[in-house]
Order: structure tokens, then sequence, then C-alpha cells
């Protein structure tokens, strides 16, 4: 019985081998796949602040999109929006709406991974006047991947300009901007 209980408990063997011939075992893993994600500022302060007809501007801060699917196929592109900037109670000249709203995202202050990392607004993202970028009257692109496997992950840092109408009221403004990864 103890000769049986110890037979058991031996691994598997796949094959007795001769000596000097090879004897090989299949072995197998996994690579896991993660998600595809976007991290973005909770909140920001424009760097400079402006007079009615003139601009407030300052970069957004980082955004990052990391791409863990470990895919064949691994594109994505990053949309941007905008509300329309409030202060007060949004009544007469208490309104920028979001069509003066400008983003220019710039080249990739970082990237990993292989592929086609596309910004859709390449630098330079000068300060005004003009306003660098495009208008946020609709979404626009921000970034894109294309090609490549596996793994990926870019980081840049837009420039946000704010065109002050002429009708504007002094008062401090908020927003939102969005970006969303698909």
């Amino acid at each position: 019985m103890l000769a049986a209980a110890v037979l058991a408990a031996s691994p598997a063997r796949a094959a007795d081998c001769p000596a000097s011939t090879a004897c090989d075992t299949t072995v197998t893993f996994g690579v896991t796949a993660g998600a595809l994600q976007i991290t973005v500022p909770d909140a920001v302060a424009l760097a400079t602040n402006g007079p009615p007809g003139g601009f407030a501007y300052g970069p957004l801060g980082d955004v990052t999109v990391d791409d863990a699917r470990a895919s064949s196929t691994p594109s994505w592109t990053v949309t941007v929006a905008s509300t329309s900037f409030t202060t007060g109670g949004a009544g007469t000249g208490e309104v920028i709406p979001n069509s003066e709203v400008y983003y220019c995202s710039g080249n990739a202050s970082a990237t990993t991974g292989t592929g086609v990392f596309t910004p859709g607004q390449p630098s330079p993202c000068d300060p005004p006047p003009p306003p660098s970028g495009v208008s946020l009257a609709v979404p626009q692109t921000a970034y894109t991947h294309t090609g490549g496997t596996g793994n990926n992950s870019a980081t840049w840092n837009p420039l946000i300009t704010i065109s002050i109408p002429l009708s504007s009221v002094g008062g401090t403004y908020t927003g939102t901007i969005s970006h969303t990864v698909v």
C-alpha cells in the first residue's frame, strides 16, 4: 500500500528517453490582458488670465492613455469636448461658448510600445494670439494610435486657449473639458 501511495504522488512523466536523446516537455502559460483607460487632471487653473477681447490660456496638464489590452490590433482614438464656461448666474456676459475654447494637443511627451502615435494637433502649440489648435465647438480628435501589437501608452500636455468675448464680464469662469478614449 505504501508503494502505491508513493507512485501516485510522483509527477506524470511524458516519456522515458534514452541517453543522448532530447526529451521534450511542453510548457504553457498565459499573457494577461488589461484595460484601455485614460487619465486626466482633476482640475486646473489656466496659467494666464485675460481681459474681454483677449485670451486666457495655459497647459491642461498630462493626459495619459494606457492600453494594456495586449491586443494584436491595439488602435485607439481620444476625442476631446468642452462645455461653455460660465461665471455668476450664467446671465448676460457671463457665458463664454465652447466655440471660443481651443485645444492643441501637441506632440507626445512620452510613449511606450509599438505603432504610430499621432497628435490631433501637432506641435508647436503657441500662446495666443491667434489661438493654437482647434475650436471645441464640436468634439475633436486629440490623439490616435494605430498599428503595432501588445501594450502601449502615450502622454501629452495640451494647451488650452479661451478667446474671451468683448461682452464678457469679470469673474472666475468654470467649464469642463472631457476626454474619451475608444
